[in-house]
């Protein structure tokens, strides 16, 4: 019943589907407008952040709402938004590298986003929590088509699956990572990637997996990770 849908254009899955969303539809890039900056206040991280912001402005101007088309009008409005906790959170920076608080990401493909989000940046990623047996070699090509370097660090209980994934998919080729390392636990995993992160890198818990049976839910994971971030001064 959809008179007009407002579509993620850089989705080859969705544009296969496109004939499933309705009489009209409208594609949004994340590259769209290049010159805008209303949406800067919003203080959302990633590209995938900034096509959400650029659907969410045609949906505004579909429905004609006043002040969609003015910039100023957005980035007044956007200047008053809280962005959702646990979710690509900079939580600080320590000697020059930043950590940031991905915890909400519970499967491969947030977790991919937010790898997406830092592509010029060393990341070390911290990856595994309770095992449900999902699918991680997309994770796998993620990682294969980085250029900037990368250090995976993983966490029990799916930890060496997701290990042994990454191996299989990545195969005899020269690996782009610098390395996958298994940790007991979030204190060392991020100790270890502070280690390797510095001067300027990234360390990103982004876990693709659930946080049952290790921590109450994604928030008390979140915050355990700012205070092992913290630990790092």
């Amino acid at each position: 019943g959809a008179d007009l849908t407002v579509a993620n254009g850089d989705s080859d899955l969705i544009r296969e589907r496109a004939g499933l969303l309705g009489p009209r539809v409208e594609w949004v890039h994340a590259a769209d407008d290049p010159g805008a900056t209303w949406m800067e206040p919003l203080g959302l991280v990633g590209g995938h952040s900034r096509r959400n912001a650029l659907i969410a402005r045609h949906c505004l101007q579909a429905m004609g709402i006043p002040g969609a088309a003015d910039d100023q009008a957005l980035r007044t409005a956007a200047g008053g938004f809280v962005p959702l906790a646990h979710r690509l959170q900079v939580t600080g920076t320590v000697d020059g590298v930043t950590f940031v608080d991905d915890s909400l990401s519970t499967n491969v493909l947030p977790t991919l986003a937010a790898l997406d989000a830092f592509p010029d940046r060393r990341v070390a990623l911290i990856v595994g929590g309770h095992d449900r047996g999902i699918d991680y070699t997309p994770l796998a090509a993620g990682l294969r088509d980085r250029s900037a370097p990368t250090l995976v660090l993983t966490l029990p209980d799916s930890g060496p699956r997701i290990h042994a994934e990454l191996d299989a998919a990545l195969g005899g080729a020269p690996s782009p990572l610098d390395g996958i390392v298994e940790c007991d636990d979030l204190d060392s995993a991020v100790a270890r990637g502070f280690g390797w992160a510095r001067p300027d890198g990234v360390v990103l818990l982004s876990p693709a997996a659930p946080s049952f049976g290790h921590f109450r839910d994604y928030r008390d994971r979140g915050e355990a990770f700012t205070r092992a971030a913290a630990a790092c001064r």
